[in-house]
């Protein structure tokens, strides 16, 4: 029995969707890669001739379609091509359907299923699908199927769409992990997939390379982001502070314990390498119930999730027997790694931007700009210390330098692990004496000659300052000129005054 009418019956109940290219010329058939993947449906019906009829109606419709006959087929084709829309033949007679159903799922997220069904079929009536899909029953009309498809790409439109904009909401969310090399972008990608799922997220990285970051990120983007966000560094306490930092004192008014102050939110064990033994079972322990809590869909008093950060060798750790292997079973659910800068040169600019747009922000001043010669002079360290590091060494450098431009020889003296061979023959590092007349001129010239100012952001004495003023050649404070030098001959630095003697 066929399903469709034919001939000139079946042209005027054909609906053309919005966006769909005429079958007339081939220069109005012309569409871009990806609106051609978003219009491909996948056909599936074990018997030829109601598959003909399915294909040619979808095709009419201006859209392109991948014929099957077996659910193995259909596993094959959805592994390799992503579909807007799964059309199945006879889904109450298909055995495999649930298998089928997470194949679409896995590969083509935002498809849409329509199930045919026949017209004694219980299927979609008093049997209600696992899933959510069309159903549709023999016989039906031209335009039944029409508008079916039309809502099924609409609903998969939606949920592209909806996708999009939630990438966007991930990409502000990681605004602090700045970088657009392929290795931040893998990053962005792992804490959006490690976002939905609710195990324990373990993040590895080298110091400074900014893991509690990564874990604040993955905090922002889950379900759990309006909820609090509490960090313990393992490092800081022993067996008995961090007992009490997690569980609290027992007692209604004492402290409760993080536990209960991050209900519905997260926790981040910071340096989980450095827990001692003893405590590193009671973790365990505690991990294990929240893990079968998710595993079953309860909650059970412990909705909380746990992100564990960590700069050493777990596995080796446990190979040597100071890391417990249940622990790091649990542990290892989801892993985050987090790139060292010397892999990711590409995003020193960017961070570099960022940096002085943060200190700029700040101090209420205009932004400064690194030359393009200190550029060269970052991109070429190998950054042991990683961002952070790098960090350091901007804010050193705007702090000490106040002109609009900074330039390699106010970046170098901060550079660790710079040899004499990288700064030139005659080198460029200051002494300790040098440097801190430099610190507190170019602080004393932030604060307009306000020397209780000056003397509150170093930390020093006003007498102190005064002396040290005095010093390098400006008037006593309160006297004409104070906060300036005395003369032309002063400004002179002690390098260059060696070199004139």
């Amino acid at each position: 029995m066929h399903e469709f009418p034919h001939g000139a019956q079946h042209e005027p109940h054909i609906l053309r969707f919005p966006g769909a290219p005429s079958t007339g010329s081939p220069e109005t058939n012309t569409t871009t890669e990806t609106e051609t993947s978003n219009r491909s449906v996948l056909v599936f019906s074990p018997r030829p001739g109601a598959r003909q009829l399915l294909a040619d109606d979808v095709r009419k419709r201006g859209m392109s379609v991948c014929e099957t006959d077996s659910p193995d087929a259909m596993l094959f084709h959805l592994s390799r091509q992503e579909f807007c829309c799964c059309i199945i033949d006879d889904a109450d007679n298909v055995s495999r359907m649930q298998e089928v159903h997470a194949a679409i799922r896995s590969h083509s997220k935002a498809a849409q299923i329509i199930c045919i069904v026949g017209e004694d079929s219980r299927w979609g009536r008093e049997t209600v699908p696992t899933f959510e899909c069309d159903v549709i029953e023999r016989p039906y009309s031209a335009s039944r199927f029409g508008a079916a498809l039309l809502n099924a790409l609409k609903r998969g439109e939606l949920i592209r769409e909806n996708e999009k904009l939630r990438r966007q909401l991930l990409n502000r969310n990681l605004m602090d992990l700045v970088g657009s090399t392929p290795a931040m972008q893998s990053l962005r990608e792992s804490i959006r997939i490690a976002a939905d799922d609710d195990r324990t997220v373990l993040v590895r990285g080298e110091p400074g390379s900014g893991t509690t970051l990564i874990s604040e990120g993955l905090h922002r983007c889950s379900r759990r982001a309006s909820k609090p966000f509490l960090r313990i560094d393992c490092s800081l306490h022993s067996v008995e502070t961090l007992e009490h930092q997690l569980f609290g004192d027992g007692t209604p008014d004492g402290f409760p314990g993080y536990l209960k102050m991050a209900e519905g939110g997260s926790i981040l064990l910071d340096n989980v390498d450095t827990v001692a033994l003893p405590f590193q079972r009671r973790l365990a322990q505690l991990l294990e119930q929240r893990a079968t809590a998710v595993l079953h869909g309860s909650q059970d008093g412990i909705n909380i999730r746990f992100i564990a950060a960590t700069h050493g060798d777990l596995n080796r750790l446990a190979m040597e027997g100071r890391f417990r292997d249940d622990l790091l079973q649990h542990l290892s659910g989801i892993t985050l790694q987090s790139p060292p800068l010397r892999v990711r040169q590409n995003d020193i600019p960017l961070l570099v931007e960022h940096f002085i747009s943060q200190i700029s922000l700040k101090e209420g001043r205009p932004p400064r700009q690194v030359c393009a010669e200190g550029l060269k002079v970052l991109e070429s360290h190998p950054w042991p210390g990683n961002v952070r590091e790098l960090q350091n060494v901007i804010e050193r450098a705007c702090t000490v330098d106040v002109t609009e431009t900074i330039g390699p020889d106010d970046l170098r003296p901060w550079l660790q692990n710079t040899s004499p061979e990288e700064e030139g023959v005659e080198g460029v590092g200051m002494t300790l004496r040098e440097m801190e007349r430099k610190l507190i001129e170019s602080t004393f010239a932030r604060c307009n000659g306000n020397r209780e100012r000056t003397a509150q952001i170093l930390k020093i004495g006003l007498r102190t300052l005064s002396g040290k003023l005095r010093e390098y050649g400006y008037p006593p404070r309160g006297g004409p000129g104070s906060n300036v030098k005395r003369s032309a001959s002063i400004l002179m630095t002690e390098p260059a005054q060696r070199k004139a003697a």
